[in-house]
């Protein structure tokens, strides 16, 4: 059997034109992990269709099953994946600093010294127009574009992203760019404690106009903030994510475990920072469409990361949690921009601690999104907590008032440890945006699956051993073709991640690129890349190998 998959990936590789790039010795080795909250999904015991199925009711998804014009791509992120930490002017951005504290990246490693994206982007365009997909989506470094964090704009980054923009054209790939990653400068932590203070909206507009300016012609697709929803909770009331500010002494309940913290305060600034965040973001789209729309005409979305809540019981108790939970993570930034209001179970149970919006700031956050973006890939099941808190225990979690678990009746809800592998979800997370939000324009903005990375493999086994990556892209994206057909407006998904890199505070602990990355950054291709080139290039299901 090996012998045979062998034989398929030395196919692969001459099919994607695929050299071996060498570059200079990495200090570190940077194969990534996906998930920055508790933990990651993980291969450990998983068995492909050869012996018991992981997706017993997985079945082959083509591109024909997806409406035309619609958007595949990968991604890779400027913190995660450029490496290259100080060159051509850059700066600490705050994960850069944060990384270098004891135990906040599992294994040590740091995010400069990831993926040399930089300097082999050229290469990466390639091999995901190999793949047959035609869209790409990466972000830009502002601490790069801007190294004082506001300023003079860096010559030497424009020169970058225009090379780097106008090469994904020309392989044919349409450009989505995220201007903000959880990565902007430490200097503005430094000056005025970044996102907790107004002057962070001032400033990112500013970022964002220089980004307009300069390569707006060109990228149609803008993101502002990806995933700001989790991190203003996991910054501002856990240590997992920079600034790592919480109250010290509030211990998490069910898989929530928040870490201590120096300073902060759990019962407000996630809710100051979301505010702030939301203004950053409408401020941004209301320049942009003042400024550049006519010429322009791009369009402007958030990224906002979506665990699926489902209610452990059929209990209305259990239903209304659930729905409370969806309210403090999806509607606590969607509500007001499309309600013009927070939603009314965040307004109850948070009360004054809730800031508010002035009607001329609402005048702008109302409709200033084009479409939503979901990063979407895991789910759990969600229960009403039986007790109340106390002032002192108030903090961004706890205010949602339930518990969370992977499983019911001992039986988990999908494959993994903490953060599942759930087919469904994908289904039940459009479908919900499908029906609160009045069908507005989606793109699944991130999926994929971390497999947890084994030092002893072979080279053969790193890239073969990767079954359980092709069952979820096979079933999750045949649950959203599903969904797509019974008319969710859903215009394209990007896989999660084009290439291993650094990942948040689990550093390279798990991997969840579809090319493995090795010691000297040459880029090999897994089994996931051969599944999304035969994929998208044939209408035949694939399945697994035997």
């Amino acid at each position: 059997m090996y012998r045979e998959m062998a034989s398929s990936m030395r196919n692969v590789i001459l099919s994607l034109s695929l050299l071996v790039i060498a570059a200079h010795p990495a200090a570190l080795l940077c194969n990534a992990a996906r998930y920055h909250r508790s933990t990651a999904l993980a291969a450990s015991g998983l068995t492909s269709r050869s012996g018991d199925a992981l997706f017993p009711n997985g079945t082959g998804v083509t591109r024909a099953d997806f409406p035309e014009g619609f958007l595949f791509g990968a991604i890779t992120s400027a913190m995660k994946h450029e490496g290259a930490e100080y060159v051509d002017l850059k700066t600490d951005n705050i994960w850069d600093v944060y990384a270098r504290r004891d135990g906040a990246s599992k294994d040590g490693v740091l995010p400069g010294e990831c993926g040399k994206n930089y300097d082999l982007f050229k290469t990466d365009h390639k091999l995901t127009t190999g793949l047959g997909m035609n869209s790409y989506r990466f972000s830009i470094a502002w601490s790069r574009m801007l190294p004082n964090g506001t300023g003079e704009v860096n010559a030497l980054a424009i020169a970058h992203y225009n090379d780097v923009i106008d090469d994904v054209i020309e392989q044919g790939l349409v450009p989505m760019v995220s201007l903000w990653t959880q990565d902007h400068p430490q200097v503005l932590e430094d000056q005025y404690g970044g996102a907790l203070d107004s002057q962070f909206i001032t400033d990112f507009v500013n970022y964002a106009d220089a980004c307009f300016k300069a390569f707006g012609d060109r990228v149609k697709y803008w993101v502002t903030f990806d995933e700001a929803n989790d991190w203003a909770g996991l910054a501002f009331s856990t240590n997992q994510n920079p600034p790592g500010r919480c109250t010290s002494g509030i211990s998490g309940q069910g898989e929530m475990n928040y870490g201590q913290c120096d300073a902060g305060n759990s019962a407000t600034e996630p809710y100051i920072v979301g505010r702030n965040l939301l203004l950053a973001h409408a401020e941004a789209v209301d320049l942009y469409r003042t400024k550049y729309q006519a010429s322009q005409n791009g369009s402007l979305g958030l990224a906002l990361w979506f665990r699926w809540l489902e209610p452990l019981t059929n209990s209305s108790a259990d239903y209304a949690a659930a729905q409370r939970a969806n309210d403090f993570l999806m509607g606590w930034f969607l509500d007001p921009i499309f309600y013009g209001h927070y939603p009314d179970s965040m307004v109850e149970r948070v009360g004054s601690r809730l800031p508010s919006f002035t009607a001329e700031e609402m005048s702008k956050i109302q409709g200033s999104l084009d479409f939503i973006g979901l990063n979407i890939q895991t789910a759990s099941y969600v229960y009403e907590r039986d007790f109340y808190l106390t002032q002192d225990e108030e903090c961004y979690y706890l205010d949602w008032g339930v518990d969370i678990t992977g499983e019911r009746d001992g039986v988990p809800i999908g494959v993994g440890d903490t953060d599942y592998a759930v087919p469904w979800c994908i289904r039940k997370a459009v479908e919900y945006i499908k029906n609160r939000y009045d069908n507005f324009p989606m793109y699944i903005t991130q999926t994929g699956w971390g497999i947890t990375y084994n030092k002893t493999v072979t080279l053969v086994e790193e890239t073969l051993n990767d079954d359980q990556r092709v069952e979820f892209f096979m079933t999750y994206y045949d649950e959203l073709s599903q969904a797509i057909k019974e008319g969710a407006n859903v215009k394209g998904v990007y896989a999660w991640s084009l290439l291993d890199g650094f990942e948040f505070n689990l550093g390279t602990y798990v991997r969840v690129g579809i090319f493995f990355v090795d010691s000297e950054y040459n880029r090999i291709p897994r089994k996931s890349a051969l599944w999304f080139k035969e994929m998208l290039s044939q209408n035949a299901t694939l399945a697994l190998a035997a």
